[in-house]
């Protein structure tokens, strides 16, 4: 049987390619309130793009699953790389 990746995961999550900001941040950064959420989004300064269909300001913001999930296999990737350094140095400490 095959591995579910995190763009099959997110897609079964959230039923959608493109998925509400409001919901990937309840998700993935609760710490942050709504005020902030949308601060990032219109400065730009989450990690994937933020984009509404509409010109409108109340209009929400959306996120593509490819990029979303894109951020967290590297997010993920760079802290695997970090643990194994640290594991590798905490071996060769006790050798």
């Amino acid at each position: 049987m095959n591995e579910l990746n995190t763009i099959d995961y997110l897609f079964l999550k959230f039923r959608s390619v493109y998925i509400k900001l409001e919901d990937v941040c309840k998700e993935y950064y609760p710490h942050l309130c709504k005020e902030k959420v949308l601060e990032k989004a219109r400065q730009h300064k989450f990690p994937f793009v933020c984009f509404r269909i509409d010109d409108s300001q109340k209009a929400p913001f959306f996120v593509r699953i490819e990029e979303l999930a894109s951020v967290l296999d590297e997010i993920y990737a760079q802290n695997y790389r970090g643990f194994q350094t640290s594991m590798q140095k905490a071996i060769q400490a006790t050798i």
